[in-house]
């Protein structure tokens, strides 16, 4: 769907979406093996490519349709910014993104011109740490489109390849790997490629978890609501302010009014208006000219032209997969769980899903782990997932039942959920190995402990500031770079070698540093942190082993599976 405004003369812009940027080439030959294929070109499925590509294994991804196209739907995180700096992007990053407000922050207004109503952010101790986690800043944007157009585009540079115009039919599991038959979605002509591994990130009605027969037996519908997407030139309101995240409350309309790219192209979720229908039984399209007379009515502006691109009529569902593997194939994103978009964590979640399985498919495929790595994706995301799902709820039940108290209550409930859910979360069991005698993480700690910065299996390495260096590292996320990592502290010489030694036994990409005392919270002076190629740390020693090489052998055996 494309309307422009016939009542004022249309904004100006080339479509609704950025400028396309390069698709795959069309009419190549497809290969008649691969390694890993995954369904669905999403920013799930791009960037899970693009990470086995950068480890050394060339993706295939396939999609029925062009996911180039559309508007922008979803933004993204400062975690999900710190992986693609982790896969060397951070310049294209910066020069694609935009700044806007801090996450977790919104104001409240009567319009999206108007003055703010109410200013709502997270409590000060969450605000703060949200600004100083991550060597990314916090205010830096990008939308779903502009994340699958830097996935893509390192994917090809890294040997992988992206087919659109390609479905998945059928699969067909065998002991070494998975026939995948493909049609072409214009033609009908099949194709078939044999894959060691399928992942499925097809979105929430993804074909490879019907074919897999795998359920959501727990989706819960939370809404019903209509979404437009469209271009509009939002000139400052009336108190000198360009916000963008407005949540609009006004006698005509309850809406939302999110930038997507910084400067023309925005959401709006139309959550009530009066004489909306009933939707217990499903929910109709909103007609284009009532969907318009709502935005302006919005954005506070009835003259204002506005190019509309499209307005949806959609459930907002809750739910897990009853199953996020079977054998050789995987799913991962929205084919996994679905959610509200109420916490802004939707997408963001699966790529995090992509980028742990993505490491693990690759030590696998390079000979470097044993099979039974991979039995640790499952358990290791449903924890990340159930936090997800548990903000999204509390999120979207917070919004529908505001009325007319304070939101800044809602958001000081939600800011532990919301912390925990983006990156704070914690792997109970896994590929995780917690120190003699410390008990495993359970996802459950307390506030103080969720902005703790202390290194602890289980949880993503901790964000501390580095004295600039020559080769450009700032963060000790520099230090675990983008494969394995031993960081030992400041008496922790024979540590070092050990670690050495032991990622040539077991043929891994290992770097070994020593950091000054106070730098990781919770590291010994003697001790030493193993970390994973997802930034998560694996292992802490609370000090110097008789046999520092056997130690960090036998955890590393114990992680790999060998």
């Amino acid at each position: 769907m494309r309307i422009r405004d016939t009542k004022t003369e249309a904004t100006t812009g080339t479509t609704g979406t950025e400028a396309a940027g390069e698709r795959p080439a069309a009419g190549r030959p497809l290969p008649g093996a691969v390694p890993v294929l995954v369904a669905g070109g999403g920013p799930v499925g791009l960037v899970t490519a693009m990470f086995l590509a950068r480890w050394g294994v060339p993706a295939l991804v396939v999609d029925k349709r062009d996911p180039l196209t559309g508007p922008p739907r979803a933004m993204s995180s400062v975690r999900t910014l710190e992986l693609l700096r982790s896969a060397g992007l951070m310049d294209a990053v910066e020069e694609t993104g935009w700044y806007g407000s801090e996450p977790f922050h919104a104001v409240f207004k009567d319009s999206a011109l108007g003055s703010a109503r109410q200013q709502v952010a997270p409590p000060e101790p969450y605000a703060r740490w949200l600004r100083t986690c991550s060597p990314v800043d916090s205010r830096l944007w990008l939308n779903h489109l502009q994340v699958q157009r830097l996935a893509l585009d390192a994917l090809l540079r890294h040997g992988g390849d992206a087919r659109f115009g390609l479905g998945v039919t059928a699969l067909e599991q065998h002991a070494d790997g998975v026939r995948v038959r493909l049609a072409d979605a214009r033609t009908g002509e099949e194709h078939t490629v044999t894959a060691g591994y399928v992942i499925g990130a097809d979105g929430a009605h993804s074909t490879v978890r019907r074919l897999l027969g795998i359920t959501v037996p727990g989706r819960e519908v939370v809404a019903r609501l209509h979404t437009a997407f469209y271009r509009a030139d939002l000139p400052p309101g009336a108190d000198g302010r360009r916000d963008l995240m407005s949540f609009i409350r006004n006698p005509a309309v309850y809406a939302t009014v999110f930038s997507m790219n910084g400067r023309d192209q925005w959401v709006s979720h139309l959550m009530d208006y009066p004489g909306r229908p009933d939707d217990t039984d499903g929910i109709a399209p909103l007609p284009v000219d009532r969907a318009l007379a709502l935005l302006r009515t919005a954005i506070g502006d009835p003259g204002l032209p506005v190019d509309l691109v499209t307005v949806n009529a959609w459930e907002a569902a809750i739910g897990a997969a009853s199953a996020f593997r079977n054998g050789r194939v995987f799913l991962a994103g929205d084919s996994a769980h679905v959610q509200s978009s109420a916490g802004g964590l939707g997408m963001n979640t699966g790529i995090q899903d992509g980028h742990n399985l993505a490491w693990k498919l690759a030590a696998v495929l390079r000979g470097q782990a044993a099979q039974r790595l991979l039995d640790t994706y499952e358990p290791e995301r449903r924890a990340a997932v159930r936090a997800s799902l548990a903000l999204s709820r509390g999120m979207h039940q917070g919004y529908r039942t505001l009325g007319g108290s304070d939101p800044n209550e809602l958001y000081a409930r939600a800011a532990r959920d919301y912390v925990r859910a983006m990156m704070r979360y914690a792997y109970p069991s896994g590929a995780v190995v917690p120190p003699d005698g410390a008990p495993a993480a359970t996802g459950d700690e307390a506030a103080a402990d969720v902005l703790s910065d202390e290194v602890r299996p289980g949880h993503r390495l901790p964000h501390r500031p580095l004295e600039p260096a020559e080769d450009g590292r700032t963060s000790t996320h520099d230090l675990a770079g983008a494969d394995w990592a031993l960081i030992a502290g400041p008496q922790g010489a024979p540590w070092l070698p050990a670690a050495t030694e032991a990622a040539a036994a077991f043929g891994i990409t290992l770097t070994a540093h020593r950091v000054p005392a106070g730098t990781l919270p919770g590291l010994a002076h003697d001790g030493a942190v193993l970390v994973r190629p997802d930034h998560f740390v694996a292992w802490r020693a609370d000090g110097l082993a008789a046999d520092p090489g056997t130690a960090v052998k036998r955890t590393l055996a114990a992680l790999l599976g060998r």
